[in-house]
Formats: structure tokens, C-alpha cells, sequence
């Protein structure tokens, strides 16, 4: 991002405009939108609620739960004769999970270790007991951000 680029959006949110929402692309995601005329049933598939179809393309949107990558919205794009989510893909989330240390539990001296029992992917490490860390093995899927207590895991497109 250009410095300028980054004046404007901190302007905006002052000024009270709109800033744009960025795209975080869903699991199974192809790379490029084929959902011209298409009924979103990706985003009826999935059971928790995770992915909104808006300007004709499918975004991934946390809302209280995290992806189990169940893979039912990928089987009914496939179905619907469409290629923009499909297994042949990487079941990945592209966003950046990162903690936020000044209201993380464990980073404030409270000994809680939820984001990391919850973390199949063994992506959240800690250096020590009080300093959890996202690493390369993060898949997006938000199960952390479903479990914080203190709402300290953040989720942001890359």
C-alpha cells in the first residue's frame, strides 16, 4: 500500500466515508469469478453462515464461527457447473490471521492457551507461556478467532 493510499483510508474513517471491503478469498477458491448469472449456492451450502455472494463473486466473511473445510460449498459450485470453487484447489482461506497483543490474554500475563488447543493446523505457537503467534501453517479458516475470549484475533485481507 502507498503511503498516499494510506492517508486516504485513515481520512476516510474520520471523515465518516465508506472505505472499501476488501476480498478474502473462500477455500477452493480457483483465482478468477465465473459467477456471472449464478444463484450462489456456494454460500447456501455453507452450513456456518461464512460466505456472502455480492457484485457477482463469492467472499469469505468470519462471522462466530471458523471454516471446518467441509468442502460442501466447493461439491455444490461443481454441482451448479461452475470452476470458481472446486477440490482441485487449495483449501485455504487467503487472509492474514495475526493476534493483537494488547488485548490478548496471554500476551497481558493470563495463562490461556485456547486459540492454540483449538488450531489443527498447529499454526498459533507460543514463544515461551505468554506469547502466542500466528505461523506459515495458517490456513485462514478462523477456528481461533471463534474461540478467543477476548476477541484478540484479528482477520485482514492480504
Amino acid at each position: 500500500m502507498t503511503q498516499s493510499a494510506g492517508r486516504r483510508e485513515l481520512f476516510t474513517k474520520f471523515l465518516g466515508g465508506k472505505t472499501a471491503q476488501k476480498f478474502i478469498a473462500p477455500p477452493y477458491f480457483c483465482g478468477e469469478f465465473g459467477c456471472t448469472d449464478c444463484d450462489a449456492p456456494c454460500a447456501s451450502a455453507c452450513n456456518r453462515e461464512l460466505l456472502s455472494f455480492e457484485n457477482e463473486r463469492v467472499n469469505f466473511k468470519f462471522k462466530s464461527l471458523g471454516c471446518n473445510f467441509c468442502k460442501e460449498c466447493a461439491l455444490a459450485c461443481e454441482e451448479a457447473g461452475r470452476e470458481v470453487l472446486n477440490l482441485k484447489f487449495a483449501a485455504i482461506i487467503e487472509a492474514k490471521i495475526f493476534i493483537d497483543v494488547h488485548s490478548c490474554l496471554a500476551w497481558n500475563g493470563t495463562i490461556c492457551c485456547s486459540c492454540q488447543d483449538v488450531c489443527r493446523f498447529r499454526a498459533i505457537e507460543f514463544l515461551g507461556v505468554f506469547r502466542p503467534s500466528v505461523n506459515q501453517k495458517c490456513t485462514g479458516c478462523a477456528q481461533c478467532m471463534e474461540v478467543c475470549f477476548a476477541n484478540s484475533i484479528k482477520m485482514e485481507a492480504l
